[in-house]
């Protein structure tokens, strides 16, 4: 089985994980040459690998604020928990559903299940958005799909962002700043399932991962 994990942080993002400047009207431009895959430890379940995300910044545009819902599937259940368990673990306020959101990231999910693509919604959506997808004979969980998000926490560091890494690079630790990133108050997820792949996306409102903010 091989897990693939994108991180898109955006205020529009990502085409891949993008870094949200908190001043400043011109996007900045993206490096030439993206990152390699990070490769991540296997597991019983077969390699992963974790996508890079596109330093490409981009612009926070205004957006309504989502509305609270309450989760209507044990599935929708299990992956909020699965945020509010690390962000309780930082500190982190916990995170409310948004059936706008879910609807939003299933939209997209569904995009790319039909197109055989895995990349981050470049519409102008506002929201930060995190992407994982798995292929194999086994059905991956919930919780097990935000824990790929979470591992990243062994290359966290405090700080302000986009200095929050030690490796140097934030998008070793995209996933899991958004994951954890105070300033978010809701989140909504979709799943995903066709001929052996699965694919999860949430999207985050507001976006994380804002240049010269702390997680």
């Amino acid at each position: 089985m091989i897990r693939l994990a994108a991180s898109a942080v955006a205020a529009s993002l990502t085409s891949a994980c993008a870094l949200v400047p908190a001043i400043g009207p011109s996007p900045v431009s993206a490096p030439a040459v993206a990152p390699a895959p990070v490769p991540v430890p296997a597991d019983p379940g077969g390699p992963r690998w974790i996508e890079p995300p596109s330093q490409n910044a981009r612009v926070v545009v205004p957006i309504t604020p989502p509305q609270d819902s309450r989760p209507s599937a044990s599935v929708e259940v299990r992956l909020l928990d699965a945020h509010n368990a690390e962000r309780r673990r930082v500190g982190a306020p916990p995170l409310v559903w948004s059936a706008d959101l879910e609807v939003e990231a299933r939209v997209w999910a569904r995009e790319l299940m039909a197109t055989r693509r895995f990349a981050h919604d470049p519409r102008p959506h506002g929201h930060g958005e995190n992407l994982w997808t798995g292929w194999g004979d086994r059905v991956w969980t919930p919780e097990e799909m935000v824990e790929d998000w979470t591992r990243q926490r062994t290359d966290y560091r405090p700080g302000v962002f986009p200095n929050v890494s030690r490796t140097g690079n934030w998008t070793a630790v995209g996933h899991y700043t958004q994951l954890i990133w105070s300033g978010t108050t809701h989140v909504g997820c979709a799943i995903e399932a066709r001929e052996g792949q699965q694919l999860l996306a949430c999207r985050y409102s507001p976006p994380g991962n804002v240049d010269g903010r702390r997680p």
